[in-house]
C-alpha cells in the first residue's frame, strides 16, 4: 500500500469508543464464563442451569429498571416484536444450542457459532440496512477463520460425517437465532432504553426456559449443590446474563448489530486465555495464530465505507 493509501484507510478506521469498551467488556465476561459453565454442568444438568441464571438475571435487571425510574410499559406493536425476538433469539438459541452440542463436536460448534456476525452483516448488506466497506466483508470473514484456527489448536476436532448433522444444523440455528435477536433489537433499541429492552426480554425469557426446565428441575438433588456451583451460578446469571446482555444492546444500540457481532468473535480468545490461566491449558502455534488472525479480522471490520455519510446503522442511525 502507498503512503496515501495507508493514511486514507487511517482516516476511515472508526476511532475507538466507549462503546467499543462496552462490547470489549461483553467478549471478557462471555469468555470468562465458558470456563465457568465447563465446571457448573457437572453438578446441574444444562436447561436447569439456563433456566436459573435467566430467572437470577430477571429478576436483578426489574429491580434496577425500577430503581432508575423507568417502567415496563410498551405498545402492543412493539411488545408484540420485543416477545417474538426474545423466543426465537434467546429461548431457542438456548435450547438448540444445549440439544445441539451434545449431538456434535465441540470444535464445529465454535465454528457454526462463529457464522453470527456473517448472517448479521449479510443481512443488513443485503437489505442495504448498514452499509459497510469492502474490507470489513474480509475482516468478518477473517474473524471466522481465526476462530478456526484457535478450535484446531485446542484439539477440538472437525467433523464433517452423518453422526454430527443434526447436532450441526441445530448449532447453525441456534446461530441465526441470536443473529436475528441482534437485527430485531435494533429498531426497537432507537425507541427504548437498553436497559427497558434487555428487563422485558428476560422477563419473557425466563419463565419460557423455566417450562422447559421443569423435569430437570423437579429432579435436581438441590442440597448436594456445593457452595461453588452456587457461586458459578450467580456469576453466571449477574455478569454473563444480566450485565453482558445489557451491554450486548448498549452497543447495538450505538455501534449498529454488525460490528457488535464481530466483536463477539473475541470470545473465544478470552475463554482460551482463561482456561490458561484458571485449568493450565497449553496455548500452540495454531491458537496463537488464530489469536492474531481474529485480531486483525476485527480491526479490519472496524474499517467505515469511503462515503460514511451513506452508512446505515450504528452511531450513523437517528
Amino acid at each position: 500500500m502507498t503512503e496515501a493509501s495507508t493514511t486514507a484507510l487511517a482516516r476511515r478506521l472508526r476511532a475507538f469508543s466507549w462503546a467499543d469498551a462496552v462490547i470489549l467488556v461483553t467478549v471478557l465476561i462471555w469468555g470468562i464464563n465458558m470456563v465457568v459453565v465447563k465446571a457448573l454442568l457437572v453438578e446441574i444438568p444444562p436447561l436447569a442451569f439456563t433456566a436459573l441464571r435467566f430467572v437470577g438475571a430477571a429478576v436483578l435487571e426489574t429491580l434496577i429498571l425500577f430503581a432508575t425510574g423507568q417502567n415496563l410499559s410498551m405498545p402492543w406493536r412493539d411488545l408484540r416484536r420485543m416477545i417474538a425476538m426474545s423466543l426465537f433469539g434467546v429461548v431457542a438459541y438456548q435450547v438448540l444450542f444445549v440439544f445441539g452440542i451434545t449431538r456434535t463436536t465441540a470444535g464445529n460448534s465454535s465454528v457454526l457459532l462463529a457464522t453470527v456476525p456473517i448472517f448479521v452483516l449479510l443481512y443488513n448488506g443485503l437489505m442495504r440496512r448498514q452499509r459497510l466497506a469492502g474490507i470489513a466483508w474480509l475482516g468478518a470473514i477473517m474473524t471466522c477463520a481465526g476462530v478456526l484456527f484457535l478450535t484446531l489448536g485446542r484439539g477440538q476436532a472437525l467433523a464433517a460425517q452423518w453422526a454430527t448433522l443434526t447436532g450441526d444444523l441445530l448449532i447453525l440455528l441456534a446461530a441465526i437465532g441470536w443473529a436475528a435477536y441482534t437485527l430485531s433489537s435494533q429498531p426497537l433499541l432507537r425507541v427504548y432504553s437498553p436497559l427497558k429492552l434487555t428487563t422485558l426480554s428476560m422477563l419473557v425469557t425466563a419463565p419460557a426456559l423455566v417450562l422447559l426446565a421443569i423435569p430437570e428441575l423437579l429432579t435436581l438433588p438441590w442440597s448436594e449443590v456445593t457452595p461453588g456451583a452456587w457461586a458459578g451460578l450467580a456469576y453466571s446469571a449477574v455478569f454473563s446474563i444480566a450485565l453482558a446482555y445489557l451491554l450486548w444492546n448498549v452497543s447495538v444500540q450505538r455501534l449498529g448489530g454488525t460490528r457488535t457481532a464481530i466483536y463477539s468473535n473475541l470470545t473465544p480468545i478470552i475463554s482460551l486465555v482463561a482456561a490458561w490461566l484458571a485449568l493450565g491449558e497449553r496455548l500452540g502455534l495454531l491458537q496463537l495464530a488464530g489469536v492474531l488472525i481474529v485480531l486483525v479480522g476485527v480491526g479490519l471490520a472496524r474499517v467505515q465505507p469511503r462515503r460514511p455519510d451513506l452508512a446505515l446503522g450504528g452511531e450513523n442511525e437517528p
